[in-house]
Order: C-alpha cells, then structure tokens, then sequence
C-alpha cells in the first residue's frame, strides 16, 4: 500500500499520539498554578567516615504542623560514579537508587539543626565518590521538583587535634591547640588542613565564629562579653577537590573572658529603607552594654554617626543620597564612666534606590 502527502502525514501524526511511551522513565510534567517545593541549598561533605547532606524547607513545607500527616516526602536519590571519572562533568553515571524518605514533620532518621535537615549516610568508603540529589514527592507520590545535584569524593580525614587549651588574655579568649600531622590512618594528608571554631554560651547552640578557612595552632576570640564564660570546638578538616573533610573535634568547658572587656559588637545588622532615611537595626550585643556607636561607609570614606552612644536601635539616618551603595556598621561601649568602645560588627549594606 501507497501513501502520498497529507495522508502519510496524518498517519504519523495518529501513531505519535497515541502510541504508548517507552525507554528510560522521565519525572512527569510538573503541575499548574503554582510552582511546586523545591530544594534550592543541597550541600553535601564528609563527617568522620559518613556522608552527610544537608539542605533547607522549602517555604511551602515549612507552614506544614508538626505531627500532621505531611502532604510531601523527600526522597534521597544516591549514585556512585567511578572513581576516575570524579571531575568528569560528561562522564555517565549509574542510575540513582531512592536511599531514603524524610517526612519533614517527623524527620528522623534526619535531624534538625537550626533551620537545616541534616542527614547522615553511613555506607559510603574512602576513594569513592557519591552523588546526592533531593526529589520532593507529593500524597499521590508524584515526583515534583528534584534538587541540583551535591558531591561527596571520600577520603580519610584528618587527625584529632591534641592539647586544645583555652587561655583569659586582656584583648578576650585565646585557643591554642597542637595540629595533626597526618590523616585518620596514619598517613599524609589528601587535601589542605584548615579548622573551624565554634562556640557556645550559656543554653545558646554552637555558632561558627571562624568565617574563613583558618590555618595555624591559635585564634583569638575578641567578640565576647566582659566576666563571661564561653565552650568552644576546634574540628579539623580537609579540602579535597572541593569536597569538605571533618575530622573529630575538640572541645573546651567554661572559658572565663576578661573582666575589663569592652561589650561584644552585635551579632546581626540590617538597613531598612523609610521614607526617604534608612533606619539601622541590630540585635543587642550579649553581656551588659552602655550604649552603641554607628558607623557608615561610603566608597572608602568611614564617618561615625553618633555623636554619642546611643541606647537601643533603630538608628535612622537622613543625610542620605539617591542611588547611593551604603555600608553600615554598629560597635558597643560599656557600662562604666570612660565607655570603652568595643570591635565594629560585620557591615550591613544597601543601595539607597527610590528614595524621595
């Protein structure tokens, strides 16, 4: 049989419509109205000898009560490219297996950390690679977003740390510690050494206050508050080709901060545009404060704003221009007569747009 023009086309035209699908399986179309949850954060390192991800509730999750039967499920999708092809972008990779479902209002076997899940892989080797991906799956569960991918290259991390000590300096807390030579096993490093210092006051949670990759046996913690007792953690840790290593860390109990100290600089700033001004926020400073000074930067030029401390925030601003990058910085004095002023926070920056 013969078929010419329209209708050979028309017969193709029926048989892709409805001939059935085949292949390799696809996530199916995503729904209308809305755009469905997604995780935007994966983050994936090394923590001893265990993989771990972890990432943040999309909006849509986070309104979801604790205890009730959740709308979603993450799924944790794991794949194990070779070896050799670790920094191959084109390479294949085996498919993903479906490791683990996470309710995000019973989490468990994940944990909850600040505004974080966090979940551990336990079956992972040295010299492997693994990839993680999260999909979030629906009631009916329909896959409806996957995550960006995240990658682990495992190797042996570092050493402990040896005689972690905490001295009372007259500028706030120094840590000295002794670094490992070598790696878990014994054996050189696979990577570049760094460590991460954390510390805790009060009921508080650990709070990270090395914002860089610190190398060395020390770091002086000026940011703490006169008379005041403080924990502290060194963990050792590698970089391997972009991967982050822990190894264990070390801890310090009750560490005293000096007497006559200069109140802590806040932990937060942040500008708010009102009006034609631009009112500074900040949370107070912990430890007992006289008052707080207001720094601006502009371009490379610095001025204080406050002729004298002033109590509480806000600070607003009015000598203000249109169109104009801002930078904002705010330091504590203390209590007594001379009103010793302490460290500037980290700078709070705006852009004066639409401003009347």
């Amino acid at each position: 049989m013969k078929f010419h023009g329209e209708r050979w086309f028309s017969l193709i035209l029926l048989l892709a419509l409805f001939m059935p699908g085949c292949g390799s399986k696809t996530f199916p179309a995503a729904l209308k109205g809305a755009p469905p949850p997604q995780v935007k954060d994966l983050e994936a390192r090394v923590r001893a000898n265990a993989a771990e991800i972890s990432w943040s509730l999309p909006e849509q999750l986070k309104t979801q009560d604790k205890g009730k039967e959740a709308g979603y499920l993450f799924v944790i999708l794991k794949t194990e490219p070779r070896w050799e092809n670790r920094n191959c972008l084109d390479c294949p990779t085996p498919s993903e297996q479906e490791v683990q479902f996470i309710n995000p209002t019973l989490p468990e076997p994940a944990r909850v950390e600040g505004d974080q899940l966090v979940w551990t892989d336990r079956a992972v080797e040295p010299q492997h690679v693994y990839r993680y991906r999260i999909a979030i799956q629906d009631a009916k569960k329909r896959i409806l977003s996957v995550s960006k991918p995240a990658m682990v290259k495992v190797v042996p991390p570092p050493g402990p740390l040896r005689n972690f000590l905490a001295f009372t300096q007259t500028r706030g807390i120094l840590l000295k510690w002794k670094p490992p030579a070598k790696d878990a096993q014994g054996k050189p490093f696979q990577g570049d050494l760094f460590f991460l210092i954390e510390r805790q006051s009060r009921d508080k949670p650990w709070e990270r206050i090395s914002n860089v990759h610190l190398r060395g046996d020390s770091f002086m913690d000026s940011t703490v508050a006169s008379n005041q007792s403080y924990n502290y953690r060194v963990t050792p840790y590698l970089i391997f080709e972009e991967t982050t290593i822990l190894g264990e860390p070390a801890t310090f109990q009750q560490a005293k901060a000096p007497q006559a100290l200069p109140p802590p600089p806040p932990n937060k700033v942040w500008v708010i545009p009102s009006k034609g001004t631009l009112e500074v926020h900040w949370i107070e400073s912990e430890g007992r404060a006289g008052g707080y000074h207001v720094y601006r930067k502009e371009g490379k030029d610095i001025i204080r704003l406050t002729g004298s401390p002033i109590q509480r925030p806000p600070y607003v601003d009015k000598a203000i221009r249109r169109d104009v990058v801002y930078q904002y910085a705010v330091s504590a004095v203390d209590t007594q007569p001379g009103q010793q002023e302490g460290l500037l926070s980290k700078w709070a920056e705006i852009r004066s747009l639409m401003m009347e």
